[in-house]
């Protein structure tokens, strides 16, 4: 049986280091596409960051996670407490991870379709959006999970 406190810790790495991955992983695969499409069209970029933001929006949303989890590490004196801490830990590590796969996707298509044809931007962005959000959801069951710790 783990120690509460290592158990604990373990839910802060998994609030970090995925949410992080799948930053990395949306910036990488839709920063490259941007810059494709920037050389040749950079009055699209404008329109085009947001792929780029709702990644980096990943990590955010992990590091608030770790800071809750973090802060109530003291107080993690039972295996079900600590339990808890690693839930949210997963939880928010799986959200961000199907959304950065999201983004990463959609946001590429949004990308290369917006250059073929700037008007199909605002039918093809749903797609990143929707991605977001799921995310959105892991960080808001993630708080509910540390409030009952």
């Amino acid at each position: 049986m783990l120690d509460p406190n290592l158990t604990g810790l373990i839910g802060i790495a998994l609030s970090i280091g995925v949410p992080t991955i799948s930053a990395a992983a949306a910036i990488i695969i839709c920063g490259t596409a941007m810059a494709g499409v920037g050389t040749e069209k950079p009055e699209l970029l404008s329109r085009l960051i947001i792929t780029v933001v709702l990644g980096e929006a990943l990590a955010i949303y992990g590091l608030l996670i770790a800071f809750m989890l973090i802060a109530k590490l003291p107080g993690l004196k039972t295996m079900e407490a600590a339990t808890r801490a690693l839930m949210a830990g997963i939880i928010i590590a799986v959200g961000t991870g199907a959304a950065g796969a999201g983004i990463s996707y959609a946001g590429s298509s949004l990308i290369g379709a917006t250059a073929e044809r700037p008007e199909s931007y605002s039918s093809n962005v749903i797609g990143v959006v929707l991605s977001e959000a799921l995310a959105i959801y892991g960080l808001l069951i993630s708080f509910m999970v540390i409030g009952t710790i």
